[in-house]
């Protein structure tokens, strides 16, 4: 990502920050994947099935919404049998966040 900027060679951790941020925002990004995030405001883990009930979308929508997150480290998830359970990733969210914060500040 930092490979267009030119007169700057960009550290790894740079890159790997851009990177991660760039996923963050890509999950945040589509309208669907907002509102399955707010499902979880009343609830720490849920499983696909009722998640899904919160929607008119398909189960396997919902699903690829689900992975596309847990991808991008939003999401945990725990297998209780052949059941998926998931929970927001918080403190993954809020230390990108606030590395992003962080290197705001250092470079302005």
């Amino acid at each position: 990502m930092l490979k267009h900027i030119k007169n700057i060679k960009p550290r790894k951790k740079d890159v790997y920050l851009c990177e991660e941020c760039l996923e963050l925002f890509r999950a945040f990004a589509d309208k669907t994947r907002q509102e399955i995030i707010m499902v979880f405001a009343t609830n720490k883990e849920i499983c696909v099935n009722d998640i899904a009930k919160n929607f008119t979308l398909s189960r396997p929508t919902i699903s690829h919404h689900l992975n596309l997150m847990k991808r991008a480290k939003v999401l945990n998830t725990r297998k209780d049998g052949k059941e998926v359970y998931y929970s927001i990733n918080k403190s993954y969210i809020k230390g990108l966040l606030t590395s992003i914060l962080d290197n705001i500040d250092s470079c302005c």
